[in-house]
């Protein structure tokens, strides 16, 4: 039962970590609180502006715009929430996390430690910011249990954590109990305020992998009581998307991942356009599209736009290593494999690539190398893996295959 659970606080942290932006509170349409004591207005802004910049993948703005919210309203939960959030995403960001491809691979969850190491400072920063979150929800909850606003940033900030914890330093386990009491709080949210609509985001999503769980484990779910349904969960999600006042865009981002799937590209392709067009500035949807367009089987549209993305200077300058990796994957799952090895060099001749995708790019040119039947070279790949950090239990992998050439039967890339 651990095992479901974990996988299920996994995706649930990809539906996070896909989006620019978190889980983002609304006002309840039916709230009867007293006014605010500060100036909603300027803080409504503070928040549209933050979001935007983040979706833009601008960190240092959004971060400005929060840490404002947070002064002009220190006993409100959102700059504190943003800020986390922010923390979060930006991590991702730098490691070369905020992809769908990142946790579409079955390595990903796979691990001989209960969690990886990371930055001890962020890790501390990150979790004051979620307690001051939770401090302040709580005090309000105090004053009023049935505080919809101040339940939903709760779960909020438990579902940011259970993300982070799992994105980040893929703690599992340690996710597990956030993850349920988030869900837990977004279902009394509804509860309390059916128009509550960003709510039903996380519900969804929470639904259709209960239900996408393979067969035996749906079953070990359901005993469990764990319940679910894909065709539920992405009318939920969809219902996101046209009705949510600030999640309707993280929705879209959500149902990219279902979408992709579901074995639905054109939709998928969609989103990423609509998604694209709304926030230019973030390259990572142009990546995504040029992905897409592979799996879709057109290659020469991919093509181009892999190399449209590298002409671009800015994009070149800060993500050389991302673009040429996701095309390297591309062409992989293609079986174009010299094509691939080519781009995995690429990765790991420029001089700012992240530590993280050298160390797959050694991974994954050996399994291409060994697919062309070129043992010798593929061993030289393996042993360099070994020499690096292990990355998404890439040791493991890389010493089966040096006592045993890879073999595209065996399923694919790491």
């Amino acid at each position: 039962m651990k095992a479901v659970v974990s996988i299920l606080i996994a995706w649930l942290a990809i539906s996070n970590s896909m989006a620019g932006v978190s889980i983002a509170a609304q006002a309840s349409p039916g709230d009867t609180a007293k006014p605010e004591s500060f100036d909603v207005a300027a803080f409504d802004r503070l928040r549209s502006e933050g979001f935007e910049a983040i979706y833009n993948l601008d960190y240092q703005t959004g971060r400005a715009r929060f840490l404002e919210m947070k002064r002009i309203a220190p006993d409100h939960p959102a700059g504190y929430v943003y800020l986390a959030n922010t923390l979060w995403l930006e991590t991702l960001f730098q490691t070369r996390r905020l992809t769908t491809s990142v946790y579409t691979s079955g390595s990903f969850y796979a691990q001989d430690k209960t969690e990886d190491a990371s930055d001890a400072k962020r890790d501390s920063d990150f979790n004051a910011l979620i307690r001051q979150t939770l401090a302040a929800t709580r005090a309000r909850l105090l004053k009023n249990s049935k505080d919809v606003e101040a339940l939903y940033y709760e779960a909020s900030a438990l579902g940011i954590r259970a993300a982070y914890y799992t994105s980040v330093k893929r703690s599992f386990m340690r996710s597990i109990g956030d993850g349920n009491d988030a869900i837990k709080i977004q279902r009394e949210v509804i509860k309390l305020d059916p128009n509550y609509v960003d709510a039903y985001m996380s519900i969804g999503f929470y639904e259709y992998v209960i239900d996408s769980l393979p067969a035996l484990w749906r079953f070990a779910a359901r005993f469990a009581g764990l319940k679910g349904s894909k065709k539920a969960g992405i009318e939920h999600i969809e219902r996101v998307t046209r009705e949510g006042k600030y999640a309707a865009d993280d929705a879209r981002v959500l149902l990219l991942g279902i979408y992709s799937k579901e074995n639905q590209p054109e939709r998928a392709l969609e989103i990423i356009q609509y998604l694209a067009k709304q926030y230019p500035r973030n390259y990572l949807f142009g990546v995504e599209r040029a992905a897409m367009l592979y799996r879709m089987g057109r290659y020469d549209e991919g093509s181009i736009s892999f190399e449209n993305l590298l002409k671009d200077e800015h994009i070149a300058r800060q993500a050389n290593d991302l673009v040429n990796f996701q095309w390297g994957e591309a062409l992989f799952a293609k079986a174009d494999y010299q094509a691939a090895v080519e781009k995995y060099n690429q990765v790991k001749r420029w001089p700012k690539a992240a530590e993280e995708l050298v160390s797959l790019c050694y991974l994954h040119a050996g399994q291409a190398l060994d697919a062309l039947g070129r043992r010798d070279e593929a061993l030289v790949e393996y042993q360099m893996v070994l020499k690096r950090e292990n990355v998404f239990d890439s040791h493991k992998l890389a010493s089966e295959y040096v006592k045993k050439a890879y073999t595209t039967a065996k399923g694919g890339v790491l």
